[in-house]
């Protein structure tokens, strides 16, 4: 299991996900798991991700 902060595009984040724009989503998602500096194979599939406040 991994955690990190992801603050810096959490509105792009939000934004996407509430136009539904799947695509912005995912160029997202390529940005955070190639900041981990691990094997990113091992996380370009997820089961689920976790937000806290």
């Amino acid at each position: 299991m991994r955690s990190f902060q992801v603050r810096y595009i959490w509105d792009d984040a939000v934004d996407a996900l509430t136009t539904g724009d799947a695509d912005k989503l995912a160029e997202i998602w390529d940005d955070v798991i190639s900041e981990l500096d691990s094997d990113y194979g091992a996380y370009q599939y997820v089961s689920h991700v976790g937000l806290g406040a």
